[in-house]
């Protein structure tokens, strides 16, 4: 690049040396036809595979963004930090979705049911989320969702409780 990142970030473990860099400018989102744009961005990310001290691969990548934050409120570390921060959530989520409830194993092809399980799948990983902070409440998603397959009852009077 012509100027210097006006943000960076390196990232040591699981065998990878990351190095982030961003730089941002801030725009009329009308002009751009991007309503609510405060700010573009742009980071570039280099990933350093390193097995017993020596880097055997590397990838690099450039990724575009929009933000609603204005400048005053998100300055580039910051908007770097709420990028990896968002990206930590997905990976988390997919983690979830993929590893316990299979998703990617799922077979079903038609867009409205696999839209249908998808909620089904979100419903379930809320309810696990509002139920662990009660006393005595499971803590793992498989767990919780084991339980509740052999023993449907109390979820399902959950939902059929009347309400007044």
């Amino acid at each position: 690049m012509l100027f210097p990142p006006q943000a960076q970030s390196t990232d040591k473990g699981h065998g990878r040396l990351e190095q982030r860099q961003l730089w941002s400018q801030v725009v009329d989102g009308a002009t751009l036809g991007l309503a609510g744009a405060a700010q573009i961005f742009r980071i570039d990310q280099q990933v350093d595979y390193l097995r017993r001290g020596k880097v055997v691969k590397t990838t690099r990548d450039t990724r575009y963004g929009v933000s609603s934050l204005y400048a005053e409120e998100a300055d580039a570390p910051t908007l770097l930090g709420l990028v990896r921060g968002y990206w930590g959530i997905e990976t988390r989520q997919h983690y979830r979705r993929d590893h316990t409830q299979r998703e990617d194993h799922c077979q079903v092809r038609q867009p409205t049911t696999a839209r249908n399980l998808s909620l089904m799948r979100s419903l379930a990983i809320f309810l696990h989320e509002r139920q662990r902070k009660r006393p005595r409440g499971k803590g793992s998603l498989p767990d919780w969702q084991r339980r509740n397959l052999c023993q449907p009852n109390s979820l399902i009077a959950r939902f059929t409780a009347a309400t007044d």
